[in-house]
């Protein structure tokens, strides 16, 4: 019996040795079918794609052309107007231009001679009432939007486009 747990115990020791060279072989086995795998889709990848097709141009028989709004700029004022919010008297020499379409631009010239001095009156009270920091603005952004309000006030709202303030210069009148 003794000679029997001796012969049984080598035999045992094989057995263990056995599953682990079938592991490897599993896991080999598995790489190859995966790397064939992905070898097949990218071979059925570029079989598919087949790369540019041809395409065929055609030259448009009429293009189309947009008609250009061309805008003009009609003259409000240029005039020196008082300022004096801040103890200090300064005349700003200013004028403002409005950006019209070309095709209403004697319309408009007409409109505005006809109320030039209402205009020009309403201008210089925004001036006379504006604050020094306002009309010192590098944009001019709010002498800009209350004079345009005003004027769409006086005048109607589809009169200009745009306002422009081209000269806006502060003087001192007082020494």
């Amino acid at each position: 019996m003794a000679s029997d747990k001796k012969e049984a115990k080598p035999a045992a020791e094989p057995a263990a040795d056995a599953p682990k060279k079938g592991g490897k072989g599993k896991l080999i086995m598995v790489a190859g079918i995966v790397v064939v795998l992905e070898i097949a889709t990218v071979g059925v990848t570029l079989m598919m794609s087949g790369g540019p097709k041809r395409v065929v141009a055609e030259v448009p028989k009429e293009v189309p052309h947009e008609v250009v709004e061309r805008d003009a700029e009609v003259k409000i004022i240029d005039a020196k107007l008082p300022n004096n919010t801040t103890g200090r008297l300064y005349l700003f020499d200013l004028q403002v231009v409005a950006k019209v379409n070309e095709k209403d631009k004697t319309k408009v010239t007409e409109l505005f001679a006809e109320r030039d001095a209402e205009i020009r009156d309403r201008i210089r009270t925004i001036v006379a009432s504006t604050d020094f920091k306002s009309m010192t603005e590098p944009g001019l952004e709010t002498l800009r939007r209350q004079i345009a309000y005003q004027l769409e006030q006086d005048l109607g709202k589809e009169v200009f486009k745009e306002l422009l303030i081209p000269k806006c210069t502060p003087f001192r009148a007082e020494f």
